[in-house]
């Protein structure tokens, strides 16, 4: 089997191929961003969001992107038609680039890796998953940086919580997962999302504006852990997860979702809008 196209070093080649200085701040330093966009039936679904998101943290990181808007497109596109993947991802990488004294920023290096995942579940997992809370504030949260040394290093302990993933807090106000940003229902059907310190996911983004077209009242605003406590609902977004409900949170259990539930609605007008993307593509 051929292994998948990649762009690094300003060339496609063979993933297998591809390589990073030694001296590279990603590697020294642990300097970089990355964006990560899913692709169905080859359309990159939400690009120009991606991409958005890709210059947004660039400038937040004051790393300068060696390739136009149109050139990074020009390159994802031809990484979909070689490699053919009709289910994947594609990862966006800058890093600070090789640096003789390793803090400098010289150059920075883009590098573009498209490989096949899992695509997600077409139905809902009515049976939700557990968070466990932990008291961490990201660095920069505005940028999607490639520093993910808490999320990694907590897993251990997650699994030996018996969690499926981990929300952060800081002072009793909650924030994001390391891969998801989090939503609640409250008692009156308000759909609510933290505002502030934490990064603006793209899937989250578009729940937003689902939510608004369906006449769901919607709020982003500071969430304290005591708002999950009475909250009638939560869930997860991510581009590789689509919406995940939660079940648990801690101690706290929330209520058995119901099929008229606003996840659930929110869930079938995303699914609806990922098949019109996908068909017009």
């Amino acid at each position: 089997m051929m292994k998948p196209v990649c762009y690094a070093g300003k060339e496609f080649l063979p993933i297998d191929r591809a390589s990073l200085s030694i001296l590279d701040l990603g590697v020294q330093r642990g300097y970089g961003i990355f964006d990560f966009l899913r692709v169905s039936r080859n359309v990159p679904l939400f690009l120009e969001d991606h991409l958005d998101r890709f210059y947004h943290s660039a400038a937040v990181m004051r790393l300068s992107i060696p390739e136009s808007r149109q050139g990074i497109r020009d390159i994802l596109f031809h990484l979909i038609r070689e490699n053919n993947l009709q289910t994947s991802g594609i990862r966006l990488i800058l890093t600070g680039g090789a640096s003789p004294d390793g803090y400098q920023i010289i150059e920075p290096a883009l590098s573009i890796v498209q490989q096949v995942i899992q695509s997600p579940a077409d139905e809902l997992a009515m049976q939700g998953i557990h968070l466990l809370t932990y008291p961490f504030q990201r660095q920069l949260p505005q940028a999607k940086t490639t520093d993910y040394l808490m999320a990694i290093w907590l897993q251990p302990w997650l699994k030996k919580n018996g969690g499926d993933d981990i929300l952060y807090h800081q002072s009793g106000m909650i924030s994001e997962c390391p891969r998801s940003n989090i939503f609640i229902v409250t008692k009156q059907g308000t759909l609510a999302t933290p505002v502030s310190n934490m990064l603006k996911g793209i899937t989250r983004k578009q729940v937003l504006t689902l939510a608004g077209m369906s006449g769901i009242s919607v709020e982003e605003r500071d969430i304290s852990l005591d708002d999950i406590k009475t909250a009638q609902e939560a869930f997860i977004t991510s581009s590789t997860k689509r919406i995940v409900p939660v079940r648990q949170v801690d101690n706290i259990h929330l209520p058995p979702l119901e099929q008229a539930s606003v996840t659930r609605r929110l869930w079938e007008n995303f699914l609806e809008l990922e098949r019109r993307l996908t068909s017009a593509g």
